[in-house]
């Protein structure tokens, strides 16, 4: 969930669009569906502005966004008087097409699956945005990051279960990408997750900072969700199920950085399961 509460100014528009748009990326829609939300977003923030506090910089205008298994909701207040939308006539109809009152609702309700509103008088008005989003059946790919090798995992098209995938020893970072986007073209990834090495404590060091870097250029190169996910101790894990398992140590280095993102990425799909 994220929230944002800014006063009524029509200058901080842009910022609900930049963080509408964050959200949207996080939540691993598409650009269409985002442009649709974000459309919907800046009308009714305009109104909660405008319209609901009067511009009054004393008055927040919040903003609520929030991500369900099929939908995204996104609430929008105001601490105005209230208004009753009912009232508001359609500005299709043709003896209001020269209107501009209530072109905002209706472009609302034209991009999104449901608008309703909650308006108490005195108390301000909340305009409740829903858009239904799809369940994805695009593979997540896991990446257990180093700078000579580069462990791969893969899930299953229903983000339920992680296999290992093998590994990349790629010459250079930029040769790294190529490769990650060929992997990525040939069997239909939706989402990329990179372990991150935090410290015992938590902490993020050197190791992290390069591997955050290189999230954000894949990214920006291959234009999809690339989130990072804590790795601790999952190459520890890795050597013991690989023990355990009977395999020869010559075999467990070979191995050992696909089991390790196998690991990393099994935790994220179980921790996104339990939202």
């Amino acid at each position: 969930m994220l929230e944002i509460s800014l006063p009524s100014s029509i200058e901080y528009l842009p910022l609900v669009d930049t963080l509408c748009q964050a959200f949207c990326n996080w939540a691993g829609v598409s650009d269409e569906v985002a442009n649709d939300i974000s459309m919907a977003v800046i009308e009714a923030a305009t109104n909660a502005i405008v319209h609901g506090n009067r511009a009054d910089r004393s008055r927040k205008m919040r903003a609520i966004f929030s991500k369900k298994p099929d939908e995204i909701i996104i609430k929008i207040m105001d601490e105005g008087e209230g208004f009753d939308p009912s009232g508001i006539p359609s500005p299709v109809d043709e003896g209001n097409l020269l209107k501009e009152s209530g072109r905002g609702i209706y472009i609302m309700r034209q991009v999104m699956d449901k608008v309703d509103f909650e308006f108490v008088p005195g108390k301000g008005t909340t305009a409740r945005l829903h858009k239904r989003i799809s369940r994805s059946r695009k593979r997540i790919l896991c990446i257990d990051y180093g700078e000579k090798r580069l462990g791969l995992a893969m899930s299953d098209e229903l983000g339920i279960t992680a296999q290992p995938f093998g590994k990349l020893e790629p010459e250079s970072r930029k040769h790294a990408i190529e490769q990650i986007e060929e992997i990525v073209a040939a069997n239909e990834v939706g989402q990329i997750v990179v372990g991150l090495p935090l410290t015992l404590l938590g902490s993020s060091g050197e190791a992290a900072s390069s591997v955050m870097t290189f999230a954000r250029q894949l990214g920006r190169q291959l234009r999809m969700p690339v989130v990072t996910w804590d790795e601790r101790l999952s190459t520890k894990q890795g050597e013991e199920v690989l023990k355990r398992g009977g395999v020869r140590r010559k075999r467990r280095k070979q191995v050992v950085d696909s089991i390790a993102a196998a690991i990393v990425l099994q935790s994220y799909l179980d921790a996104r399961g339990r939202k």
